[in-house]
């Protein structure tokens, strides 16, 4: 059975954000090498190729965008007919390849070499360069700068290491020369002093036990906030949003049904009556029921606020209006309600009986007669 060796390599699909396998190039066992047209060098392209074993073993190989196998694979006769016609010209579809010669691949590395020397004769522009990619980092990393007294530390150390391995920063020196990009002044001295005492050349493993056992927050204040955070105003939505931040930066391994509970307990009481829990599996079906209820809970909060705005207009207003019954008996710059004043008269009793405070004096009139 004839073999074909095929460089196999996960490039960007159209969509940047996306990954697929091309096949870049086709090598015989006479050791000449084809290169394949790039409109033809996406996988899709290659269905029945893509069957054989050999070529499945690439797809579990390939994990990272870049790195590329070369691999024997055995032809059988009808896939070989894709690749190669009967006088032995290696094809495509009918498609003649085109030959890599040995003055071609001399020139390409010629080129690159070329290319080497003329940034090593500039070292400054090399310096220049390697400043605007660490610029460029923190715009890159999606992570925010680490504030010790609202972050927690372990949660965000995870997330710094994970945006290393994405941007290819493997090497220590490069992790610890990162993390003095996404630190604020108050934890600048700590780095500095970590420099003094191990260098930049020193493992990162070093760094990271010394940063958790710096600024890992030990006390149960964090946890305490994050499980009795409630809404109390607002929108819906953001509370849910915080809340599931604050549980997830103490516990990053919290299961969904879990998570879900604990935003639901911080919701008011008439609210969470109106939630099936079965039908609440995880955060974004909460999500989703929050954002139908948010128009009736803003015209809740709306008519509260204005029953509070009326009921403290009404008490500043009377704060400011003296009661005119105190006015007109002299006794000026009295602020009570005329309803509660003692001097009010009562139209309903007789003008022999007077009202102060609590007590009722009746004063009999009588009139002396001469006998």
């Amino acid at each position: 059975m004839a073999r074909l060796q095929f460089e196999v390599e996960l490039a960007a699909d159209e969509d940047p954000k996306n990954n697929i396998i091309t096949i870049k190039s086709i090598t015989t066992e006479e050791g000449i090498t084809y290169l394949i047209p790039p409109c033809f060098q996406a996988a899709k392209h290659h269905l029945q190729l893509t069957k054989l074993p050999e070529f499945l073993k690439i797809k579990r190989t390939l994990q990272r965008r870049g790195h590329n196998r070369k691999v024997w694979i055995s032809m059988p006769s009808d896939v070989l007919e894709l690749y190669k016609d009967n006088t032995g010209n290696i094809v495509f579809n009918d498609y003649l390849l085109q030959e890599i010669t040995q003055t071609t691949s001399k020139s390409t590395t010629d080129e690159k070499l070329l290319e080497i020397l003329e940034k090593l004769s500039d070292k400054s522009n090399i310096k220049k360069e390697k400043d605007n990619n660490s610029s460029k980092l923190t715009e890159k990393f999606v992570l925010k700068k680490f504030d010790n007294k609202i972050t927690n530390a372990k949660q965000w150390l995870q997330c710094f290491e994970s945006e290393c391995i994405r941007f290819d920063l493997n090497c220590d020196t490069e992790k610890i020369s990162a993390l003095r990009l996404f630190l604020n002044d108050s934890e600048s001295d700590w780095y500095e002093s970590m420099l003094i005492k191990h260098g930049l050349n020193s493992q990162w493993e070093i760094w990271k036990v010394s940063f958790l056992d710096t600024f890992a927050d030990k006390s149960w204040s964090s946890v305490i906030y994050a499980l009795t955070y409630k809404h109390l105003n607002g929108s819906l939505l953001e509370y849910a949003l915080k809340k599931e931040r604050l549980l997830l930066e103490y516990n990053s391994d919290i299961d969904n049904r879990t998570l879900t509970d604990l935003i639901v307990a911080g919701l008011p009481t008439n609210l969470r009556s109106k939630l099936d829990r079965q039908e609440m599996a995880n955060p974004t079906l909460l999500f989703s029921a929050l954002r139908m209820h948010e128009n009736q809970n803003n015209n809740i909060q709306k008519k509260i606020m204005e029953k509070k705005s009326s009921t403290k207009s009404e008490a500043e207003w009377r704060k400011k209006t003296p009661c005119q019954i105190c006015y007109k008996i002299g006794k000026k710059n009295r602020f009570h309600s005329e309803d509660l004043c003692w001097f009010k008269e009562d139209k309903n009793s007789n003008d022999s009986v007077k009202h102060c405070k609590n007590l009722t004096l009746e004063i009999d009139q009588f009139q002396n007669t001469k006998n």
